[in-house]
């Protein structure tokens, strides 16, 4: 037999049954979410008594010649809240550019309250000389997940520019060669920088972080 949800929890194929997952998630009574950088409060909805929460962090930035961000962590935690009235969400900044060699800035870490966490992309060249950044790393959630990390030193020439490291969310902007990446704002939330093409070209800031909670009766 497959596995299949049943009105007791998971029942897996040799028959045991996971009694702690409960079918019924209640009512969704609303879903916030928080993007821009900085300090929020979360407070508790009328009759919620349950959240789902999503933390990504913030991406590294980007420098020359390719060496991108690297993507922040990720978290995922389903919370009973019956006890908890509010909660302060705090979402990471991106990391900011740099041109070559210097190391480009680290990405914030995002959380909420002393629950979940991830922080966040480290920037090119923190890690190592001549590298992409490594990812952030998500804590504290019954999901927790090191996200992409940025590429190294290329000699791109008319080639493409390096990506910047995926995050939960989606990518981090790829530019073409003859594209100003310092000027690049559509990273996906949590993605590193990307790289820019030479010396000459200095790479994109990190993607912001983001906090979204479900609220369940």
């Amino acid at each position: 037999m497959s596995t299949t949800l049943t009105s007791t929890g998971i029942q897996f194929n040799d028959s045991t049954v996971n009694a702690t997952a409960s079918r019924n998630m209640g009512k969704l009574l609303s879903v916030q979410s928080w993007q821009s950088p900085g300090t929020y409060t979360w407070t508790r909805p009328t009759d919620c008594t349950k959240v789902l929460i999503q933390v990504q962090g913030a991406g590294g930035g980007g420098c020359s010649y390719s060496e991108s961000g690297g993507a922040g962590g990720y978290s995922e935690r389903l919370l009973d809240v019956t006890g908890i009235s509010s909660a302060t969400v705090t979402v990471g900044g991106g990391g900011g550019n740099t041109g070559y060699y210097s190391a480009a800035g680290n990405g914030g870490t995002s959380s909420f309250g002393s629950y979940v966490s991830a922080s966040g992309g480290y920037g090119a060249n923190q890690n190592a000389s001549h590298t992409g950044g490594q990812s952030g790393i998500g804590s504290g959630g019954n999901l927790n997940i090191i996200c992409g990390g940025g590429t190294g030193h290329q000699n791109t020439g008319g080639s493409a520019i390096g990506v910047g490291g995926k995050s939960y969310f989606g990518s981090g902007f790829r530019a073409s060669h003859n594209v100003n990446t310092s000027n690049i704002t559509s990273t996906a939330v949590g993605a590193g920088g990307c790289g820019g093409r030479d010396a000459g070209w200095a790479g994109s800031n990190g993607g912001s972080g983001i906090v979204i909670v479900y609220n369940y009766s």
